[in-house]
């Protein structure tokens, strides 16, 4: 994988990242299946599991490229991020992750990647640039001050105090009109994937170790806890009003048959 260089000519539109709404059974909503015929069909399926676990690079990556955002005012269209990569497969991959874990805002960003003789380019589409970033910067500021509040606890205090601070402020949205991240932190409503990001950037920022766990269309969370994984749910927790998936040891969630995992 290469890093942030200088711009380069877009020679060939290889695939478009688009993270359009599918209707989820359970009300989680994550980016659509890129369909490329740079992706192999048969490592396709793998990527919710491998998705899972944190990837600083991207993530430093991720962070570039939304600064490389602000930059611009209005609209980008087929913005160069100078983020380059080796393959195919990479581009597809840290799309997906940028977006499931980088990018905060509500504000649509579509990411393509353009092949030319030294690897391949990420190029960024955005109607609005600037509230993008805005909403992006919102939601972190809203996370920061959040996770401080986690300052001094213990792995496990921090985890229960952020598991009920996401119970308290964010609304389960039966309408499944509420999505994202943004909506969970800034309006306090969501369908699971908000309550489940929310949980993941505060845990992490905190230095937890926090991981999605994705069931088809829901998704809950695991967070390693004095040498072993604690599991909650906090979107059914909420929907039930009960507190019956607050960090419970992986041998009881895995007894639960709504949460078996492949």
């Amino acid at each position: 994988m290469r890093k942030i260089r200088e711009p380069c000519a877009l020679l060939i539109l290889l695939l478009l990242i688009c993270f359009r709404p599918c209707m989820p059974v359970y009300g989680m909503e994550l980016p659509a299946r890129v369909e490329t015929s740079g992706v192999n069909p048969e490592t396709e399926g793998k990527d919710n599991r491998v998705m899972g676990s944190r990837i600083p690079v991207y993530e430093t990556l991720g962070e570039a490229l939304i600064r490389k955002l602000s930059e611009d005012q209005g609209a980008a269209e087929g913005k160069n991020t100078g983020i380059t990569f080796d393959t195919v497969e990479e581009a597809v991959s840290f799309g997906r992750y940028f977006y499931r874990y980088v990018y905060w805002g509500k504000q649509e960003i579509r990411l393509a990647a353009g092949r030319d003789a030294e690897g391949v380019t990420i190029y960024a589409w955005c109607d609005d640039i600037q509230e993008a970033v805005s909403q992006h910067r919102q939601v972190a500021a809203k996370l920061e001050e959040t996770a401080a509040g986690g300052f001094g606890l213990s792995d496990g205090e921090k985890a229960a105090f952020f598991y009920d601070w996401v119970y308290e402020n964010v609304d389960y949205d039966a309408a499944m009109q509420n999505k994202t991240i943004y909506d969970a932190v800034m309006k306090g409503q969501s369908v699971c994937w908000g309550y489940v990001s929310t949980y993941l950037a505060l845990c992490r920022m905190a230095g937890l170790t926090c991981e999605p766990v994705y069931q088809g269309n829901h998704a809950w969370n695991r967070v390693w806890i004095d040498g072993g994984w604690k599991y909650c749910d906090i979107t059914w927790d909420k929907s039930l009003g009960e507190h019956r998936w607050k960090l419970i040891p992986e041998e009881e969630m895995e007894r639960d048959s709504m949460h078996e995992t492949l």
